[in-house]
């Protein structure tokens, strides 16, 4: 099933030299179905026998705020000595799964050298490894998301991106220069709170696209008024190519 906010669409007319991408990660590059980023550590062994059962009191305690949860699990993954080893050994053998086409939608946009910003709570760490991993991390790709700095022992973690704040996030200097001649931009997100990717402001310069895979006919109708694209039933990338260039 597919819904298409057809005026946006013939409004807007993207050219390779004219859009940027803001995109999720977890059940948006991935499969709906998939597990998180953050749950690689978590089901690959790799971090002792009593992790799980540690990351599961941090997953039900109530915190005030996520950004308590997270800096508790990174805190948790620097106490049991996490390194860039580990995560190697854990993406080669995940659940994790990207959605389909997704690899190919990557490599087109590197092709077409259109900047792409991951926007995710997922662990950094994890994503950059696994999109290493699977031979689709490219030099067009940005990535802002909770990272445990490994290399300087936690001296400079993030633990402050969480489902409602993506709209807070400061773009580096390098990457502000890259996308401000662009005018529009192409945003994908599996809940309705990824559309704070951009401002309010620039909305209405910015094709939206969710991708609903649970519970379809509950939310069917608040996605339709959230996105100006909306595809359901762990939909392929390939499905965006066929809209945008239709």
């Amino acid at each position: 099933m597919k819904y298409i906010n057809t005026k946006k669409l013939d409004r807007i007319k993207l050219t390779k030299e004219n859009f940027y991408i803001l995109i999720d990660f977890d059940r948006t590059l991935t499969k709906g179905n998939s597990i998180s980023g953050w749950r690689v550590l978590y089901h690959s062994g790799l971090l002792g026998e009593d992790f799980t059962k540690r990351y599961d009191e941090i997953h039900d305690e109530h915190y005030e705020t996520w950004e308590y949860r997270f800096k508790a699990y990174i805190n948790l993954l620097r106490e049991k000595g996490l390194n860039n080893e580990i995560i190697k050994d854990a993406v080669k053998d995940t659940k994790l799964e990207l959605r389909d086409g997704a690899k190919e939608f990557l490599l087109q946009m590197y092709n077409l050298n259109i900047p792409l910003i991951i926007m995710s709570c997922s662990l950094k760490n994890v994503i950059k490894e696994y999109l290493k991993f699977n031979n689709c991390y490219y030099n067009n790709m940005f990535i802002y998301s909770n990272d445990y700095d490994i290399e300087n022992n936690g001296k400079n973690d993030i633990y402050e991106v969480t489902p409602h704040s993506k709209n807070k996030i400061t773009f580096s200097k390098e990457l502000n220069e890259i996308i401000k001649t662009r005018d529009y931009a192409l945003l994908f997100g599996d809940i309705v709170d990824d559309v704070n990717m951009v401002s309010k402001d620039k909305l209405n310069s910015t094709i939206t696209v969710g991708f609903l895979d649970k519970k379809i006919e509950e939310n069917l109708e608040l996605y339709k008024s959230t996105f100006d694209i909306v595809l359901t039933d762990n939909a392929s990338f390939k499905e965006i190519e066929e809209i945008l260039l239709s």
